[in-house]
């Protein structure tokens, strides 16, 4: 029975002693391929990495930048769409002088007159519109329409400008007023009022 007992012991030892002779050949074995996987592989892949790395951060600002000015228009209200009209009243008639004399009567002026004068003036009534505007974005649906009375010496004497209530709040009426007053006409017999609209697009 000792002899048994003492067999399994010495049995015991030697399989504990194979195992303990297992485990430290597989550390021993472990470092070295450890260390020869690391050392080339790890800077080949940090390199890569930290290059994608330098592409995205410097594409990150430049995206929210670029969506940044084009944050979603102004959402506009009704009131805002309103049209509105601000100006001189244009209803009152014009004080005639009456020349007793035979001069000869001026004529009326024709429409190719006063649009020969007036679209040279264009470019800076649409400029007004445009700096009007909340933002170059933002879409204003309607139209502006601009009145005025052309006096017999062919001075403007009464500017009107009806437009959506946010061009209005934006300053069209006094930058409309400063290009359009300083027209001048021919000499006509009779004043005249003219209208002329701009589609807002």
């Amino acid at each position: 029975m000792k002899g048994f007992l003492l067999g399994l012991l010495v049995a015991a030892l030697a399989f504990a002693g194979y195992l303990y002779w297992q485990h430290q050949r597989g550390q021993a074995a472990r470092p070295a391929v450890t260390t020869a996987d690391t050392s080339p592989a790890p800077a080949s892949k940090k390199v890569k990495r930290r290059m994608r790395g330098a592409v995205r951060v410097a594409r990150a600002p430049v995206a929210p930048e670029t969506s940044e000015p084009e944050p979603e228009p102004v959402r506009l209200s009704a009131a805002d769409l309103r049209s509105v009209a601000q100006g001189d009243d244009l209803s009152t008639p014009d004080v005639l002088r009456l020349d007793m004399s035979n001069a000869k009567e001026l004529p009326e002026l024709s429409q190719d007159q006063i649009d020969e004068r007036f679209r040279s003036e264009e470019s800076a009534i649409l400029a007004c519109i445009s700096h009007a505007r909340p933002d170059p974005e933002t879409y204003v649906p309607g139209r502006v329409t601009i009145k005025f009375r052309i006096q017999r010496a062919g001075t403007v004497r009464g500017v009107r400008v009806e437009a959506p209530a946010i061009l209005q709040k934006g300053g069209l009426f006094g930058c409309i007023k400063g290009v359009v007053g300083p027209l001048r006409f021919p000499p006509a017999g009779t004043s005249q009022i003219v209208s002329y609209p701009f589609s807002l697009s």
